[in-house]
């Protein structure tokens, strides 16, 4: 199924949102933009877990 994550949803000022067939392209997705968005070179593990908690099924 589907998965579907927004940085709206961990209460960040940010409009991205993305979509994936599963969880791990979604993360790969994910990294991608903290990184250019962010300038996040690592996600910590508090917000790495909020994350896994922000991911709905799309």
């Amino acid at each position: 199924m589907a998965k579907k994550f927004s940085c709206r949803d961990i209460g960040m000022d940010c409009s991205f949102s993305a979509k994936a067939a599963n969880e791990s392209d979604l993360m790969e997705k994910i990294k991608v933009h903290a990184k250019s968005a962010h300038n996040m070179q690592t996600i910590d593990a508090a917000t790495m877990g909020k994350i896994k908690k922000a991911i709905k099924e799309a």
